[in-house]
């Protein structure tokens, strides 16, 4: 189980006395790589190989929502804490295996550890990193994915004052409308679907693990590919969290 609250304080102070591990963008293995950012969100892809042994690196603190493109097994995480002004000790959590389309909610903390994949399995997801929001929760939100992907949906899954996800499972050959939303949102894509904007009215390829940033009132409609399935989440950020 995950360790209740990831010691916040304790982690503050680690970051604060003990300066700078390496940024998680400059890791030689190219474990973390930006996918997309603006002003609003920055979009980190995470691998971690089979029983990889990433070093330790440091995080933004900023809330963050992790979104699981793969199954895969559990990953240890050794977070580093503070004894004193000058030196630090682990403290090693493990996360559970995830699901392919589950995401997690977290509030922004200080994060610096060092990571082991424990499984056969890669571990690949994305860190949309909330630049303008500040979540107050006591616990993270952990969204499951769909037990079933054979009946299309489009719910809102998370809704917060400061961030909104929704689910899309677009199933056969009809294509399906996602209205607009009144604030701008980034789009996250499970499987490979088309994807086109009653603003711009362009048509466009999404590939599964890619993302496309949306102005607010941009709506569009989507289409599964081969009459298939699209499934997409879609991170809104409402106009009162600025």
């Amino acid at each position: 189980m995950w360790r209740k609250g990831f010691c916040y304080g304790l982690f503050a102070l680690a970051a604060s006395s003990l300066g700078q591990a390496q940024d998680a963008l400059k890791l030689p293995g190219k474990n973390y790589v930006v996918a997309f950012e603006n002003s609003e969100v920055a979009v980190i892809r995470a691998h971690y190989g089979p029983h990889e042994k990433i070093p330790v690196h440091d995080h933004a603190s900023f809330s963050t929502v992790f979104v699981y493109l793969s199954d895969s097994g559990p990953v240890r995480i050794n977070h580093e804490e503070a004894r004193d002004a000058s030196s630090t000790k682990e403290a090693p959590v493990t996360r559970p295996p995830t699901v392919e389309g589950a995401y997690r909610v977290a509030p922004g903390i200080v994060e610096r550890h060092s990571i082991e994949n424990l499984s056969d399995l890669s571990s690949d997801f994305l860190r949309v990193e909330l630049k303008q929001v500040s979540l107050k929760m006591k616990e993270p939100f952990r969204g499951k994915a769909p037990a079933s992907l054979s009946v299309g949906e489009d719910v809102v899954e998370f809704s917060d004052p400061q961030v909104r996800i929704e689910r899309v499972v677009c199933v056969g050959a009809e294509a399906c409308v996602v209205k607009a939303a009144d604030a701008p949102s980034l789009v996250v894509g499970f499987t490979e679907f088309t994807m086109t904007s009653d603003k711009t009215k362009r048509k466009e390829m999404v590939d599964a693990g890619a993302v496309r940033w949306m102005q607010a009132g941009e709506g569009i409609t989507v289409a599964a590919e081969n009459a298939g399935m699209a499934h997409l989440l879609r991170i809104s950020l409402p106009a009162n969290s600025r």
